[in-house]
């Protein structure tokens, strides 16, 4: 039976979506594992972004010597180029430091709660109204996210600060760090959005993740020290090979087959993705309340999500109609 082009495409489509949110869920896993083998937080985020950087540099060299891409980046675009590197550098701070002395689920599900912040600064910066429909979505997430936070470590024995594995405080600024990291990383998403137009992807991710690492080398007198043993290294690979590089590609290739808003529904599934790969690695099993925090978390922004994009589509729909309208006969 011949399967028509378009199924088959779309079929490979979701194949690499699911693929990629698998390589994207085990970021969380890999850096707790570095964690754990002697790695500091701001040396994981260092090697992190220097290793991804570099390894985009030839791809971005060639596109520039064939005279496929600018070689120059305007005075403007430097300055947002960094503004971007330096919130996307606090995001990864705060998020890895928060897997010292919280579960890889509570750590990666409160991260998740970024599109919330992004809506919020939207708003305030932009007067980018929230739909009221999304309204409850919002505030069933942030309920979960707060459920996270107050239900302290989890409980897993794998707290890096054996002193205070497993106590409240502990856990609290953990996960209050891994929301941090939500918020940073929504400030990183809306400056980049001020770039990302201008600038080809072949240029501005090599150069953002060189900017940041650049950021995070001279953070090093005020972070501690770099520490990076030999056992961390393999899960460095696997960090950045997989999650960073192979993960993301793949879901960029996803987006010219299937809509932003299935991409965002599928990354719903990485703290989920993330607590499976720490359980078989690690043997880490989240708290009670953990859990279904992370579930309501899930389940509001699941519905923000869907309100959200039902309302791109009729934007987009309603915009579409007006050109036609528009056009002569």
């Amino acid at each position: 039976m011949n399967i028509p082009p378009r199924s088959s495409s779309k079929r490979s489509a979701m194949f690499l979506l699911v693929f990629g949110v698998c390589m994207v869920s085990y970021s969380g896993p890999m850096v707790k594992g570095a964690l754990l083998a002697g790695a500091t937080p701001v040396a994981i985020a260092l090697v992190r972004m220097a290793s991804a950087g570099l390894i985009l540099l030839p791809s971005l060299a060639r596109a520039i010597t064939k005279n496929r891409l600018p070689s120059a980046i305007n005075p403007g675009q430097w300055l947002w180029v960094t503004l971007a590197a330096l919130f996307l550098a606090g995001h990864y701070l705060t998020w890895i430091t928060s897997l010292t002395g919280t579960s890889t689920f509570a750590s990666v599900a409160l991260v998740c709660t970024q599109p919330l912040f992004v809506a919020f600064f939207s708003y305030l910066l932009f007067g980018e109204t929230i739909p009221q429909k999304a309204l409850p979505g919002a505030i069933l997430a942030l309920a979960g996210a707060a459920l996270i936070a107050l239900s302290g470590s989890a409980g897993d024995g794998n707290s890096l600060s054996p002193d205070s594995a497993g106590s409240p405080g502990q856990g609290l600024t953990s996960n209050l760090l891994a929301l941090s990291g939500a918020v940073l990383m929504a400030a990183h998403w809306l400056t980049a959005r001020h770039v990302r137009g201008s600038l080809p992807a072949q240029v501005y991710t090599p150069v953002l993740y060189l900017i940041t690492a650049l950021i995070l080398a001279c953070s090093l007198p005020l972070m501690g020290s770099f520490s990076m043993p030999l056992a961390a290294l393999p899960y460095m690979a696997g960090l950045v090979l997989g999650s960073t590089l192979l993960g993301h590609a793949m879901l960029s290739r996803t987006l010219s087959q299937v809509s932003a808003g299935v991409v965002s529904f599928a990354l719903l599934a990485e703290p989920v993705g993330a607590m499976v790969f720490a359980m078989i690695i690690f043997h880490e099993i989240p708290s009670s309340g953990v859990l279904a925090g992370g579930g309501l978390t899930l389940l509001g922004l699941s519905l923000y999500l869907s309100c959200e994009s039902r309302r791109r589509r009729i934007k987009q729909e309603g915009t579409l109609s007006a050109h036609s309208e528009g056009e002569p006969s």
